[in-house]
């Protein structure tokens, strides 16, 4: 995209003086960490900054009525949703309960038939076969009916969701969520399958046996939710990416995708699409029947089917991108598109592709006979949840957090909706690249890149560094990847530098420019090579 501005904030760097490289120096002292006590402190990794479950509100009400279940060999269900967060969340809550000897049914929704969100027919369908205790994780904090439902049918339900709080709650035996107004946990960025980890520790009043057999679990579902890098998710993340693989399903996915070693932006990019990719085509189970199996030969099975159903959910994804271009107004500050019959599996990564392309909310709407289901993600400054309270008179339901949300509303209230949504935004923001210093050449070798990548893992609230050199040479532009993308080698005096540039096919034509970008290592086939991901470039002034 075009940015309107650059914002470089070069900040100080005191830590050179201290043996830090000069982009580490820049970068930390960019995010607050200013001497060496305060680099110490952000790293230190160990499992005792996990912070007390009991702080979670409702925590031991809900140990108490599992164990109560577990002695009385109750059945004890699990309900989770159909993204990532939601798979991996019960993922480890089923494979809890398994080894509490606890006998266990799951359930992930259909996201095209049954939608977001706890149903009043899966209730009874799951008190018919037995069902007292129903676990939610990663939903069920606006489920006030379905609660009122079960436990009119003697059923009782335990929500452990991260998802925004209304200001009244489900009559549930336990609520446990940290956005909980009374709630004493002092870390509120937990992903569905946070909390629900977190339970599991409660459970077995300890941290570390959870944390050895789920830390993968809970780093996947952490990054695909884009929950922040920071503070105990930092923790979580850290531990799980050395552990990536421990899962059998897991590891059988990493070797079907070739991700070794495990990092975050690999993950992300690589193993959560997957996972995700068969919620967004009905068939969410197969995530979930993947890492819930300890056999070596299904799971490769299982990772093969999720590796071609996210060929055809990106074919899906591709085709409505087009779609959804066609009917939004780019000059808004908000783009809202609408289409017939869209499947709502895709709505939502068309969302984010949009708001990514074009920096500002997206909302995508699937028109489906008298109802329009929609998806949303924001950009810096939008606070979705608050949106569209703000809009609920045109709802029939919404959910989510401040960067993704879903909603329902009638389809005659769609054109209505789309310009409320334009109106709420106001007036568009001005699309500033934020960087973190302005460098020179000489400092992009392998050990000052290297040193960067000490200090991963990067994400929301903790951005990859991001920096920029003015007043350098191309010297040479060549297309790849069929014209898609480009390779270009800068030149300052003796110094060249090797970049590439992803879904641009060409640069200012000036005689010098000014370039932003990410420093990375390019390992390929055993070489290890300074590179330049380029996020923008200008002429220079």
């Amino acid at each position: 995209m075009a940015y309107s501005r650059w914002e470089i904030a070069n900040p100080g760097a005191a830590l050179e003086a201290e043996g830090y490289g000069p982009l580490a120096a820049r970068m930390l002292a960019r995010r607050g960490l200013e001497t060496p006590e305060d680099v110490k402190a952000f790293c230190k990794m160990g499992p005792e900054g996990l912070h007390d479950p009991f702080l979670l509100p409702d925590m031991q009400k809900a140990v108490e009525r599992i164990k109560l279940a577990a002695s009385r060999s109750e059945t004890v269900a699990v309900y989770g949703d159909y993204d990532a967060d939601g798979v991996t969340a019960t993922c480890v809550m089923v494979r809890a309960l398994r080894a509490w000897g606890v006998t266990c049914l799951w359930i992930i929704p259909d996201r095209e038939r049954d939608g977001y969100g706890l149903r009043r027919q899966t209730v009874e369908e799951l008190y018919h076969k037995g069902t007292t205790l129903l676990i939610t994780v990663d939903t069920g904090v606006t489920a006030f009916e379905e609660v009122q439902a079960a436990r009119q049918l003697g059923m009782d339900v335990i929500i452990t969701d991260h998802h925004e709080c209304r200001e009244n709650l489900p009559d549930a035996v336990a609520v446990i969520n940290p956005h909980r107004a009374d709630s004493a946990y002092p870390f509120t960025g937990l992903a569905g399958v946070g909390v629900a980890f977190k339970l599991v520790c409660a459970v077995e009043r300890q941290w570390r046996s959870p944390l050895i057999r789920f830390a993968d679990l809970v780093a996947l579902g952490t990054i695909a939710d884009i929950m922040p890098v920071t503070g105990e998710n930092r923790l979580l993340i850290t531990q799980g990416l050395r552990a990536m693989g421990m899962n059998p399903g897991l590891r059988a996915l990493m070797k079907e995708t070739e991700v070794n070693p495990a990092t975050a932006d690999k993950v992300a990019y690589t193993l959560v699409p997957r996972i995700n990719a068969a919620g967004r085509v009905g068939r969410a189970d197969t995530a979930l029947e993947l890492l819930l199996t300890d056999d070596p030969a299904e799971a490769g099975e299982l990772a093969r089917t999720l590796c071609e159903l996210n060929l055809l959910r990106q074919a899906k994804e591709n085709d409505i991108t087009q779609e959804a271009l066609a009917t939004v107004e780019l000059s808004a500050p908000a783009l809202v598109a609408m289409g017939e019959n869209w499947p709502v599996g895709v709505t939502g990564i068309v969302a984010a592709k949009l708001t990514e392309r074009y920096e500002r909310p997206a909302f995508v709407l699937s028109l489906e006979g008298e109802t329009a289901r929609g998806s949303a993600r924001s950009s810096r400054g939008v606070h979705l949840v608050d949106l569209l309270a703000g809009l609920s008179h045109l709802l029939e339901a919404y959910g989510g957090h401040e960067g993704a949300a879903g909603f329902t509303l009638r389809r005659d209230m769609a054109e209505t909706f789309r310009q409320a949504v334009i109106r709420s935004c106001g007036t568009p923001r001005e699309t500033v690249l934020e960087i973190d210093a302005e460098v020179q050449p000489k400092w992009l070798g392998t050990e000052n890149i290297l040193e960067l990548e000490n200090y991963a893992p990067f994400g929301a609230g903790f951005s990859p560094p991001l920096f920029c050199i003015s007043g350098i040479r191309a010297v040479s532009v060549t297309p790849i990847g069929g014209g898609k993308h480009l390779r270009v080698i800068f030149e300052r005096g003796d110094i060249r530098l090797n970049a590439v540039m992803f879904n641009r096919n060409a640069i200012p034509d000036a005689p010098l420019l000014d370039i932003a970008f990410r420093a990375e290592i390019n390992r390929f086939r055993g070489n290890a090579q300074p590179q330049l991901r380029l996020i923008d470039v200008r002429p220079s002034c």
